[in-house]
């Protein structure tokens, strides 16, 4: 139902967009599977008139192409790998738009939560840093990414209404953000972040079953440990994200 994939047309966007505006980025267009295989990261631009004219016209140089790229093709990571049929089943979910969200939610921030880990800098021993860096920028563009495919679906909601949609899409962003902090606040404590659980996927219910949220909080740790392992060289050009199943928590 939700198995729609999108790329952007990255060049014709000439500058990235804010955090609080990236719900306004413009439809993409729909892509192949043979297209999504292909090894983006192996693309070079020589120093030559093509490079020239898009330093001219103010377009990204080479290496912020291919990072944004990596976003892009790390937000489709999600739809494209998550098994969402067995979060529906296995945690009693309802198989609706709202329910796909919650679940595709979850894991891009589970891939901002390492992108950010790479800007952090150590000052001394006991202190750290955070200066917005590569991480930062792909975060960005994971967001955008996720925005991009959100307004697409839905548009293809049966009886979608175009004001009703923009609507919806800004509600869903002010949830997102507030989701963001709730299981940024989570990550070093697990009794809070089953609280952003609760709150997020089963709005407080009293009906909702403790072992399902405690699987997710068990999925989010041992997801992060996997994701942990992945070094920076590879995720900054060739990132590699597996999806754990929530069967196995």
């Amino acid at each position: 139902m939700y198995g729609i994939r999108i790329l952007p047309r990255i060049l014709r966007l000439q500058r990235p967009s804010t955090f609080f505006n990236i719900h306004l980025a413009k439809p993409f267009v729909l892509i192949d599977n043979d297209e999504y295989s292909r090894k983006y990261s192996s693309v070079a631009v020589e120093d030559s008139y093509i490079k020239k004219f898009m330093n001219a016209v103010g377009w990204m140089d080479q290496s912020r192409t291919r990072l944004k790229l990596t976003g892009y093709f790390l937000y489709e990571s999600v739809p494209d790998k998550v098994a969402y049929h067995e979060w529906f089943e296995k945690l009693d979910l309802p198989d609706t738009f709202a329910s796909w969200f919650t679940i595709t939610e979850l894991h891009v921030w589970l891939i901002l939560v390492r992108y950010m880990a790479e800007d952090i800098t150590s000052i001394t021993n006991d202190k750290k840093k955070y200066v917005k860096g590569e991480g930062h920028f792909v975060r960005n563009c994971v967001i955008e990414a996720l925005w991009a495919d959100v307004g697409n679906r839905i548009k293809l909601l049966e009886g979608a209404n175009p004001a009703i949609a923009r609507k919806q899409v800004n509600e869903l962003s002010e949830q997102f953000q507030a989701a963001l902090v709730a299981y940024d606040e989570g990550l070093s404590d697990d009794r809070i972040m089953a609280s952003a659980i609760w709150r997020r996927f089963y709005c407080l219910s009293n009906d909702v079953e403790a072992e399902n949220i405690e699987r997710i909080v068990h999925f989010i740790r041992h997801q992060i440990s996997e994701l942990d392992k992945i070094s920076s060289k590879d995720l900054k050009w060739k990132p590699v994200f597996t999806w754990l199943s929530i069967n196995d928590h």
